[in-house]
């Protein structure tokens, strides 16, 4: 939980549950057309606002926000203290804004509080609807309707409606198109130093839903610590049960369930121990036929892309080793290895498909080593997948792909994580690819090197997090820690508790979207499995940090327990006494 009083102009808020997510400033402001109430793809509200016996709750009144799961915003007006309580509850297809009224005199106090709500329902790709709207009233509810979709507005008593309804054009930093239905009118006695509530619920649907599981768990005794721990967190906000589930790539922007996305975040969800929730993500993606999304606005990307396969089928072994699989899984792991096509010994596959999707990059490395990871798995074309991975090295340089003016990319770190090639780019990797925000995606020497270039040059959370494992993997753990710390003093940059997608490298300016799923499941990841080196197979637990750290990692999940592990100088101690249902090999 944060409790926050300064700089919040410049600070954004993202709570969500399985159904939505409201994304509006810390300063109490929808500043623009990515803030409201969104149910992905769908938007339903730009914005509301109350006002207090006639005075707006804006960042006039406001004196301290406490974020964290939810949102409080504490107001003082004269003798009231006016805190509103920002909910998404578990299940409910919506989100509650109750209001807290405590009377701070002696006398009785009489409350009008006035709600305006901007309501636009539309696709996250109309911008603006020319959709019509209808409104139906009741003692507790205002009922509005835009086609198929609905928001309702209830209150836990009476709501005077006054005034027209009327539509509204605003600029939140772009043109927007808004519906009023009316002036929303609720009133409360307070007796004096006394409290009262008064409670709104904004839903989509009468019907409820359902919510994660909880894990207790946590890092504690490193610098980044609080990151590892909130990064578990802000993978959770990203959970959607919308077309099944999915974690969404980022906040606000990417509400789609991209699977390389997905599949890179599975990678730190399986390690916090989401087991049952990354089955379910797993057999989803397999019953749509593993799309290089589920786009859950129009049609699904049907024909993937180049690493959407191989990915896949790491995930999925990961599960298994550390949960479960089933058929529905094991078959998707088979369809997925019938897209490997080869040319000799090389990956064939769309040059513009990549990651870096804004450079034509055939025969990339990347994608030679994630197939070589995905065939070791699937004990196939082991050998063929090694020899092509060797055309990539020349002169003690790996080359980002095989055509023409191929640049310097960090891309080779992915072969050097999974220790498909020697370390010797690791020196390249910790020099010209590093910078005090992070991992560039293209080395500083490279004639194209662009620091603020989305695929140029820039540092990317995903980028990042591969260089620390490809340094752990080697046992240089002061290398790699320096990278997530780099990584980490993002963790509260334009929004707290989560991790940006892309940073310039020089100047550390946000380029991308406030919360990356990959950034933050990737960040799990690189601390569990190649940091404190916890593996986990069928019927066995290693535990091999990559050097002689010291730390504790509690609440981490095996089978249906949970290991207290304590590393003393890279010693391990386990602190409880769990049951588990397979052996501890330190």
């Amino acid at each position: 939980m944060y409790h926050l009083t300064d700089g919040l102009e410049d600070k954004t808020g993202t709570a969500s549950n399985l159904y939505g997510f409201i994304h509006r400033g810390l300063d109490t402001g929808f500043k623009t057309k990515w803030h409201g109430y969104w149910s992905p793809p769908y938007k339903y509200l730009d914005y509301y606002a109350y006002q207090i016996n006639g005075i707006w709750l804006d960042s006039n009144t406001l004196k301290a926000v406490e974020y964290g799961e939810n949102i409080k915003y504490i107001h003082e007006l004269y003798s009231l203290t006016i805190i509103e309580h920002v909910k998404l509850e578990k299940g409910l297809k919506g989100f509650k804004s109750v209001i807290e009224i405590e009377n701070n005199s002696d006398k009785k106090k009489a409350v009008q509080a006035s709600v305006e709500a901007g309501i636009d329902i539309r696709k996250k790709s109309e911008d603006i609807t020319q959709e019509k709207y209808h409104v139906e009233n009741s003692e507790k509810n205002t009922v509005v309707t835009s086609g198929d979709k609905k928001l309702v507005i209830s209150a836990d008593q009476k709501i005077f409606n006054k005034g027209e309804a009327y539509t509204k054009e605003h600029c939140p930093g772009e043109p927007q198109k808004c519906f009023i239905p009316g002036q929303l009118v609720l009133r409360s006695e307070v007796d004096g130093n006394s409290t009262n509530k008064i409670q709104l619920t904004f839903k989509t649907s009468e019907k409820d839903g359902r919510g994660l599981n909880q894990r207790e768990q946590s890092l504690k005794g490193l610098d980044i610590a609080r990151c590892f721990n909130s990064s578990i967190n802000s993978v959770k906000n990203l959970v959607y049960d919308n077309e099944g589930l999915g974690i969404i790539a980022g906040h606000p922007w990417f509400q789609n369930y991209w699977a390389r996305d997905c599949f890179w975040t599975l990678l730190g969800f399986i390690d916090a121990g989401y087991y049952e929730e990354s089955f379910e993500i797993l057999e989803n993606f397999a019953e749509y036929g593993i799309p290089g999304k589920i786009n859950l606005e129009d049609s699904n990307d049907v024909m993937g892309r180049p690493d959407t396969a191989p990915l896949f089928i790491i995930a999925a072994e990961k599960l298994k080793r550390h949960y479960k699989t089933s058929e529905k899984i094991l078959q998707g792991m088979e369809d997925a290895y019938d897209r490997l096509e080869l040319e000799k010994n090389l990956v064939v596959h769309e040059p513009a498909g990549t990651w870096m999707d804004t450079l034509e990059r055939p025969n990339a490395v990347d994608i030679q080593s994630l197939w070589l990871k995905a065939d070791r798995i699937m004990e196939k074309d082991v050998e063929k997948l090694e020899k092509g991975l060797e055309e990539f090295v020349e002169n003690g340089h790996v080359r980002d792909h095989l055509g023409d003016d191929a640049p310097h990319t960090i891309n080779p770190a992915v072969p050097i994580m999974f220790g498909q090639l020697e370390s010797e780019y690791l020196s390249k990797i910790n020099g010209e690819f590093s910078s005090r925000f992070g991992a560039r995606t293209r080395a500083v020497t490279d004639p194209g090197y662009d620091s603020s270039g989305y695929h140029k040059g820039s540092a990317w959370g995903l980028t990042t997090s591969w260089a620390a494992i490809a340094n752990f993997e080697n046992g240089k753990v002061r290398e790699g820690l320096n990278f997530l710390e780099n990584l980490a003093q993002f963790l509260d940059d334009g929004q707290p508790g989560a991790l940006p997608e892309i940073v310039d490298s020089e100047t550390g300016e946000n380029l991308g979207c406030l919360e990356q799923a990959w950034s933050a499941g990737l960040f799990i990841h690189a601390v569990d499995s190649h940091l404190l080196g916890i593996k986990i197979t069928e019927d066995a637990v290693k535990i091999d940090p990559a050097g002689d750290i010291s730390c504790k990692r509690l609440g981490k999940r095996v089978g249906d327990s949970e290991l207290d592990l304590e590393f003393q100088d890279g010693e391990v101690k386990i602190l409880n006494d769990p049951d588990l249902d397979r052996k501890v090999i330190t």
